[in-house]
C-alpha cells in the first residue's frame, strides 16, 4: 500500500478484495435478467481503485472492477440457466413417468402352457390383467405429462432462451485487459459456468490474409469448441478493415440463443464511439469496462506501487511520483513496468543497500528522464511562445491555439470516459510563397507530438515529383513509400494542386487516391498538410469526393505587410551576424514598401533577397575603402539598401512603376475640373498618413472602410481617380499591389444556380492587394419580371463575404449614378455600413471639356487652329446634354469626328495630298468640327 495519496487524489483506497460471486436466486416472475447496459463513466475525480482481482493486486479503473466482473458473473450465470433446463424462471420441467417393466407373457404363462395347471393358468391370468392396468395407468399419466410439458416449454421454451452477452473492455492496450479477462474466467468456474476452451487472440492473428474481418471473425470463433470463452484483443484492427462486417458479426453473436460462447472484446474508445454512431442497437447488448489510464499520474503511481511491492522494490512517494510524471510516454501498464525495471537496474548498478533491497532514489531516474524528454521533444509552452515569437501571422497563431485547445479538450474529456467527437486533424495550408507555411508545418509537427497525438512529430516535406511515378504502377508504391516515411508524424504536400490541375492526369489521381488510402490507414499516427494557393487549392478538394471530408479544416496565411517585412529583414541580418545602423533602419519600412507585389512576390523569400542584395552592395563600398574599421564589415547601413530597378527591388508590378506619394499627388492636381474630388482624395490620403503615425507612436487607431462609392455621370474620370487611388494606397502601405480590376456585372453574375458566388470569388481573388472596381454597380440588384432579384443578389452577399475576408488588402470602389447608387446601397443590410463614404463626380463645365479636348488632341499628335481654340467652348455648349451625354467621352467623340473630318478634307477625291504641307497634318480647324457643333 502507498505511504501517501496518489497525485490528485484525497486518500489511499484501501485494498478491497473479490469475493467468488455466489449463483443468484432465481426470480420470481418472468424472467427479463439482468440489464445489461454500459458501464456509467465516473466523474473524474473517482479515487484510484487498488483491488483484489484474479488472484492479484489490480488497478481498477472509474468503475470497481471487483463488481464488474461479478455483473459479468451475474449475467453469464442467468443467461446459461435458461439455456440448460431451468428455464428463465428457474422452473424445472415436468419428470416423464416410467414406462412399465416386463416382457410380453411372462413366467407363469410358460407354467401354464407346459403344465396345463389350472392353477397357474389362473395366476398368469391374473397376472395379465395387472400388465393392462398398468400400461393403461402409464398411458394415462403420459399423456396427461405431454400435455404438462408442453405448457412448461410454452412457459419456458426458446422465445425465453437467453444469449450471452458481449464484453467490452475499453482502454490502451497493455492495461490490465487479460487480467481481468481470467478474473471473469474464474468467477464463472465458482459459479459453475464451465467452458470447454479458453482462447486469448489478437485481432490481428484472427485476420490473417483475410479480406474480410467479419468472415475472420466468424471463421476464427467457429473452431473453436463450444462452449468458449474468447478474449479478442486489439478489436480495434477488425472495425478498421471492415466496421460493417464485424458489426453484422457481433449483431448475430448478441442473437445467438442456441451457443454458450463468451466473447470478450478489448478495444480502444473509437470502438465505442463506432458503436454508437453506427450500432447503437448493439450498445444494450455489451456489458463495457472501462480500463485505468497510465497516463493519468494517479493511475501509474497507484500501478508502480503495486509492481513495486511485488519486485520488492523500496518505492518513496517523490520518486513514485516523478516516475508517474513519465508514464504519459509509457505504453500501457507493460511500459509503467518498463520504468520501473529501468530504475530498478539503475539502482541495482549503483551497488548493494545496507538491508539488501532495492532502494529506488531520484538519482536513479536521471536516465530515464533524460529519454523521456528525447521522445517528448519540447513542452507545448515553449513551442507556444515559439509561435507567438514568430513575425506577423496572428490569424494563424490563433487558429493554431484553437486547434490546440481543442485536443487539450478532447484529452480532458476522454480521460473523463466522455465521448469524444471523431475530428480530422489533417490541414489545408493556403497562401502565396514565403509565408511561412513550411515553418508553421514543422512547428505543428512538434506540438501534435507534444500533446501526445503524433509518436514523432517529424515533417517530410514533398511535392508532386516525389510522388508521381513515371509509368503505370509505380505512383502507388512510390506515394506508399513517401507515407510510410511521415508515419508517426506529418506529411507535407507542397503545391498539393498539381496533383490533380488536368482531369485527364491519371498519375495525379492515382497519388491522391493513395494518399487518400494510406491517410484512413494510418489516421492515428500520420498527419497530412496540404498547401498551395488559396484557389488552385480550392479546385484540388473539388477533385475527389473524399477530398474535402478528410481536410476539414483550413489555415490561411496572408501576406506580410512592409512593417513585418522589415521586421523579417532584421531577423535575417541578425542571423547572419549583421547589425542595422539607424539610418537603414529607419528607411526599412519604405525599401520593403517598394517590393513589387505581382506574381514574384515571394513574402519573406522577397525580404531575403533584398537583404541578399543589401550585403552585394555593402561588400562593393567597403571594397572601394582600403582603411576601414572591423565594425564596419558587419553594418550595413542605408546607402546599402537596393534601389528601385536593382536586384531585389523590382521598378514595375501589377500597377505599373512605382512613383512616389507627391508624383501621384501631382498627376490627381493636373486633372482637369474634378475640385471637390481631389479635396476627397487628398482627404483620404492625410486621414491615411495620420492613422500610420499614430499607430508608430503607438495610440489607437479607429477601425475605418476603405471602400468607397462613386456616384456620377459616365465619362467623368472615375475609373481614372479609382486607378490612381490603387497607387496612392500601394505607397501609403494600404495596399500591396495597388493594381486595377474593373468589372461590371456581367463579370460577376453567372448563368445558372450556383455559378455566381465562384465567379465573383475569383474575381476577387484576382484583385487582392488591389482596388475592385464594379461599374454600374446597381445593376446587381436590378428585378425583372414579377419583380424577383436574379442571380445578382447572389453576387452581393459573396461580394459582401470577401470584402470581409480580406479587408486588409482589397479595396472596393462601387460606381455609378447617383440615384441608381442610392438603391444599391439600401438592397442589402451590409453595404451601406461597408462602403466608408462616396465621392461625387460631377459633370465637366464647357471649359472644362474644352480643356479636355485641348489635351486630348496634344496626346493624339495634332494642334488646334487659333479660332478653333477660341469657338471650343461654344461648340461645348451646343454639345446635347441629354441621356446620351458622356462628359469627357463626349468630348473625345467630338475629336475623333474632328479628326475624321481632317483626314477627309486633306485626303479627298479632289485633293493632291502629296502637295498638302507636313504642318496642316496634324492642324484641326473649326471647318472638322461637324456641323451641329
Amino acid at each position: 500500500m502507498p505511504a501517501q495519496p496518489w497525485p490528485g487524489q484525497p486518500a489511499p483506497t484501501p485494498v478491497q478484495s473479490a469475493p467468488v460471486p455466489a449463483q443468484p436466486a432465481p426470480p420470481q416472475s418472468r424472467p427479463a435478467g439482468p440489464a445489461a447496459q454500459p458501464t456509467p463513466a465516473r466523474p473524474a475525480e473517482t479515487p484510484v481503485r487498488v483491488e483484489n482481482v484474479g488472484g492479484g493486486s489490480f488497478v481498477a479503473g472509474d468503475e470497481s472492477a471487483v463488481e464488474f466482473v461479478s455483473r459479468v458473473v451475474q449475467v453469464v450465470s442467468w443467461a446459461d440457466r435458461t439455456r440448460h433446463g431451468q428455464g428463465g424462471s428457474g422452473e424445472p420441467p415436468p419428470p416423464e413417468p416410467e414406462r412399465p417393466e416386463g416382457k410380453e407373457g411372462g413366467l407363469l404363462d410358460d407354467l401354464a402352457r407346459n403344465t396345463r395347471s389350472m392353477t397357474f393358468d389362473l395366476l398368469a391370468a391374473g397376472n395379465r390383467v395387472r400388465g393392462r392396468k398398468e400400461q393403461e395407468r402409464y398411458e394415462k399419466a403420459y399423456a396427461e405429462w405431454t400435455v404438462a410439458y408442453q405448457e412448461w416449454e410454452r412457459r419456458n421454451g426458446a422465445g425465453t432462451r437467453q444469449p450471452n452477452p458481449l464484453v467490452l473492455l475499453v482502454g490502451e492496450p497493455h492495461t490490465g485487459q487479460r487480467r481481468l479477462w481470467r478474473a471473469v474466467r474464474d468467477g464463472l468456474g465458482a459459479a459453475e459456468v464451465g467452458f470447454e476452451d479458453f482462447v486469448t487472440v489478437g485481432a490481428a492473428e484472427v485476420l490473417g490474409d483475410d479480406d474480410s474481418a467479419g468472415d475472420a471473425l466468424r471463421g476464427f470463433v467457429s473452431q473453436r469448441t463450444d462452449p468458449a470463452m474468447i478474449l479478442v484483443e486489439d478489436v480495434d484492427v477488425l472495425f478498421e478493415k471492415e466496421p460493417s462486417g464485424v458489426l453484422r458479426a457481433l449483431r448475430d453473436y448478441a442473437h445467438d440463443q442456441g451457443s454458450c460462447r463468451l466473447l470478450v472484446l478489448a478495444g480502444t474508445e473509437r470502438v465505442v464511439e463506432r458503436l454508437r454512431a453506427e450500432a447503437p442497437d448493439l450498445v444494450s447488448a455489451v456489458l463495457q469496462y472501462r480500463m485505468p489510464r497510465f497516463t493519468r499520474p494517479a493511475h501509474a503511481a497507484a500501478l508502480l506501487d503495486v509492481v513495486a511491492a511485488e519486485r520488492s522494490f523500496v518505492l518513496p512517494p517523490d520518486v513514485r511520483d516523478r516516475l508517474a510524471q513519465l508514464a504519459n510516454l509509457a505504453a500501457g501498464a507493460r511500459g509503467v513496468e518498463a520504468l520501473l525495471d529501468a530504475a530498478g537496474r539503475e539502482a541495482v548498478a549503483s551497488g548493494p543497500s545496507a538491508d539488501g533491497r532495492i532502494h529506488l532514489t531520484a538519482q536513479h531516474l536521471a536516465p530515464l528522464v533524460a529519454a523521456a524528454e528525447q521522445r517528448s521533444g519540447r513542452p507545448i509552452e515553449e513551442l507556444l511562445a515559439e509561435l507567438d515569437g514568430m513575425i506577423g501571422l496572428d490569424s494563424v497563431k490563433q487558429r493554431v491555439r484553437a486547434l490546440v485547445a481543442e485536443a487539450q479538450i478532447d484529452a480532458r474529456r476522454r480521460d473523463a470516459g466522455l465521448p469524444v467527437a471523431t475530428r480530422s486533424r489533417h490541414l489545408v495550408l493556403t497562401g502565396n510563397p514565403g509565408t511561412a507555411k513550411t515553418t508553421v508545418a514543422r512547428l505543428l509537427g512538434k506540438i501534435y507530438q507534444s500533446l501526445g497525438m503524433l509518436p514523432k512529430g517529424h515533417v517530410v516535406e514533398v511535392a508532386r515529383p516525389d510522388l508521381v511515378g513515371e509509368y503505370v504502377g509505380e505512383t502507388s508504391k512510390k506515394t506508399r513509400a513517401v507515407c510510410e516515411r511521415a508515419s508517426g508524424g506529418v506529411l507535407f504536400i507542397d503545391e498539393a494542386y498539381s496533383l490533380a490541375l488536368d482531369k485527364d492526369d491519371d498519375y495525379g489521381r492515382e497519388a491522391v487516391a493513395e494518399i487518400l488510402l494510406q491517410m484512413e490507414n494510418h489516421r492515428d499516427d500520420l498527419i497530412v498538410f496540404a498547401a498551395g494557393y488559396p484557389k488552385e487549392m480550392d479546385g484540388f478538394l473539388e477533385t475527389n469526393p473524399g477530398l474535402r471530408s478528410r481536410f476539414a479544416t483550413k489555415i490561411e496565411f496572408p501576406d506580410y505587410t512592409a512593417d513585418e517585412l522589415a521586421g523579417i529583414f532584421r531577423v535575417l541580418a541578425q542571423g547572419q551576424g549583421y547589425e542595422l545602423a539607424d539610418d537603414l533602419l529607419a528607411e526599412l519600412p519604405e525599401a520593403m514598401r517598394s517590393i513589387p507585389r505581382g506574381r514574384g512576390f515571394a513574402n519573406g523569400r522577397s525580404a531575403r533577397g533584398v537583404l541578399e542584395t543589401t550585403i552585394g552592395k555593402q561588400s562593393a563600398r567597403l571594397a572601394a575603402q582600403p582603411d576601414i574599421p572591423a565594425s564596419a564589415l558587419s553594418t550595413l547601413v542605408a546607402a546599402d539598401l537596393p534601389g528601385l530597378g536593382e536586384s531585389g527591388v523590382a521598378v514595375t508590378d501589377d500597377a505599373g512603376p512605382r512613383r512616389g506619394l507627391d508624383d501621384l499627388l501631382a498627376e490627381l492636381d493636373g486633372m482637369i475640373g474634378l475640385d471637390a474630388v481631389k479635396q476627397r482624395v487628398r482627404a483620404l490620403v492625410a486621414g491615411a498618413r495620420m492613422d500610420a503615425r499614430r499607430r508608430k507612436a503607438g495610440l489607437p487607431v479607429g477601425a475605418s472602410s476603405r471602400h468607397l462609392v462613386f456616384t456620377g455621370n459616365p465619362g467623368t474620370a472615375k475609373t481614372t481617380v479609382a486607378r490612381l487611388m490603387g497607387r496612392l494606397y500601394r505607397e501609403l502601405g494600404l495596399l500591396s499591389s495597388g493594381h486595377l480590376v474593373e468589372v461590371a456585372r456581367p463579370d460577376l453574375v453567372g448563368e445558372y444556380l450556383g455559378q455566381t458566388a465562384p465567379k465573383t470569388r475569383e474575381v476577387c481573388e484576382r484583385a487582392l492587394g488591389g482596388v475592385l472596381f464594379i461599374d454600374e454597380a446597381y445593376n446587381l440588384v436590378q428585378t425583372y419580371g414579377g419583380g424577383h432579384a436574379d442571380y445578382g443578389q447572389e453576387a452581393v452577399a459573396e461580394l459582401l463575404v470577401q470584402m470581409e475576408n480580406h479587408r486588409d488588402d482589397l479595396i472596393v470602389i462601387a460606381a455609378g449614378y447617383p440615384a441608381d447608387m442610392d438603391r444599391f446601397l439600401d438592397a442589402n443590410a451590409g453595404l451601406r455600413s461597408r462602403f466608408g463614404g462616396t465621392v461625387e463626380f460631377a459633370d465637366y463645365t464647357d471649359e472644362q471639356l474644352a480643356a479636355i479636348f485641348t489635351a486630348m488632341t496634344t496626346q493624339r499628335g495634332y494642334r488646334l487652329a487659333p479660332d478653333l481654340t477660341a469657338a471650343l467652348p461654344a461648340v461645348m455648349a451646343g454639345l446635347d446634354r441629354g441621356s446620351g451625354f458622356a462628359n469627357g467621352r463626349s468630348a473625345r467623340g467630338l475629336l475623333e469626328q474632328a479628326i475624321a473630318a481632317q483626314a477627309l478634307r486633306l485626303a479627298g477625291p479632289d485633293v493632291d495630298l502629296e502637295s498638302v504641307d507636313d504642318a496642316e497634318l496634324t492642324l484641326l480647324t473649326p471647318a472638322d468640327l461637324p456641323p451641329h457643333g
